[in-house]
């Protein structure tokens, strides 16, 4: 009974420390992007234009940094605004946005989906 109990409890451990760790990975590790310097201020155009060209290189120089990118908003579904057709933001905040209309967002960038051919950020705000 007791090696039970001894097998349970450190399965649960174990269950709660993976579950802790995947969410700390995936929000970015708590940041706070409003408040954060951006580390780079381009283009939804420019930046694809980097992933397409070599996404390996790009992902080493964009990856999991704060960026602010600026674009025509091409769609907007729920908390996801698409820049020119090929950046995918995902908002903290739901905002009202016009499509077509030309704003700056700043955000983390998670990676580029080579399948979609689309840039995604998450954790964005819109600056202007």
């Amino acid at each position: 009974m007791n090696k039970k109990i001894i097998v349970t409890s450190c399965l649960v451990v174990v269950l709660l420390l993976c579950f802790f760790s995947y969410k700390y990975v995936m929000t970015g590790g708590g940041r706070d992007l409003k408040t954060e310097k951006s580390e780079f201020d381009v283009t939804a155009v420019a930046i694809f234009a980097e992933f397409s060209a070599d996404s390996e290189m790009a992902s080493k120089k964009y990856l999991n940094k704060a960026i602010e990118i600026s674009g025509k908003v091409s769609s907007v579904k729920g908390d996801v605004i698409t820049l020119d057709n090929k950046v995918s933001c995902q908002l903290l905040v739901i905002e009202k946005v016009e499509t077509d209309s030309r704003l700056k967002i700043k955000g983390r960038v998670t990676g580029y989906d080579d399948l979609l051919e689309e840039l995604k950020l998450d954790q964005c705000s819109i600056v202007k």
